[in-house]
C-alpha cells in the first residue's frame, strides 16, 4: 500500500520494477498509472479486497510544506548546499505520480482495523475533511501517523477525533530532509505529549517492528 504520490517515496518500488519484479499495490489511480509505467503491477487503485484483507482510503490534502515542488527561496538555499540532492529532487519531482496523498484504511480477516492516517493531521488540515474521515474511518485498533516537519501540534489537536487506541507515530520526511541538507525534528517529543494525554503511543521508527498481543 503506497499512501504519498511523491517520487521520493516510490523510489524503492520503481526500482524493484524495473529489476523485473511484479508487485502486488493498492494506491491512488495516479500512483497505480505512474507505476504502471515502470513494469506490472496488479491490484489496483482505490477501495478493494486482496487475500481477505479489505482495503479502503480517502484522498486529502497534504501539508504546504510537504506538497508540489519546493518554494522558490527553499529551492534556492538547497540548491547551493546541496547541489547534487537538489538536481535529483527536480529531477524526481518533475517524473512523480502526481495527484493527492491519501489516508488508508486495512480491514482484517477477523475484524480488526488499522488507520494509516499518513500526513493528513496537519496545522493547516480542513475541519471538515477531518469530520468526514473520523466518521468513516473512527475508532480503529491501531493508528500510524506520519509527522511532518513542525507538524506535531496538528497530531495533538486532530488526532482525539479519530478514537485512538493504540498509536505508532511514524517518522516519514526525516530522511528526504536530511538529504537535502535541511533540519529534521525527532517525533519521540509528540509521543510523550500523547501518552501524558492518555493515548497508548510509541514512535514507529525505521527498519523497527512491533508485536501486540
Amino acid at each position: 500500500m503506497l499512501t504519498g504520490p511523491s517520487a521520493p517515496r516510490l523510489r524503492g518500488t520503481v526500482a524493484a520494477l524495473k529489476q523485473g519484479r511484479t508487485l502486488t499495490v493498492v494506491s491512488t489511480d495516479s500512483i497505480f498509472e505512474f507505476l504502471g509505467r515502470h513494469g506490472k503491477v496488479v491490484g489496483g487503485s482505490g477501495a478493494r479486497t486482496i487475500d481477505d484483507v479489505k482495503v479502503d482510503g480517502m484522498l486529502y490534502a497534504p501539508p504546504p510544506g510537504n506538497a508540489g515542488p519546493l518554494a522558490p527561496f527553499q529551492r534556492a538555499s538547497v540548491a547551493a548546499a546541496r547541489p547534487a540532492a537538489a538536481l535529483r529532487r527536480l529531477t524526481e519531482q518533475a517524473r512523480g505520480a502526481g495527484g493527492e496523498p491519501w489516508i488508508v484504511e486495512v480491514t482484517f480477516p477477523d475484524g480488526a482495523r488499522l488507520l494509516h492516517l499518513d500526513l493528513a493531521l496537519h496545522q493547516r488540515a480542513d475541519e471538515q475533511w477531518i469530520s468526514r474521515a473520523a466518521a468513516r474511518f473512527g475508532n480503529p485498533e491501531w493508528i500510524l501517523v506520519g509527522a511532518a516537519h513542525g507538524e506535531g501540534p496538528g497530531i495533538e489537536r486532530w488526532l482525539p477525533r479519530f478514537g485512538p487506541n493504540r498509536v505508532l507515530v511514524v517518522e516519514l520526511v526525516n530522511s528526504e530532509r536530511r538529504e537535502l541538507g535541511q533540519s529534521t525534528e525527532l517525533v519521540t517529543p509528540w509521543r510523550d505529549r500523547l501518552v501524558k494525554s492518555g493515548v497508548d503511543a510509541h514512535v514507529f521508527a525505521t527498519q523497527t517492528s512491533f508485536r501486540f498481543e
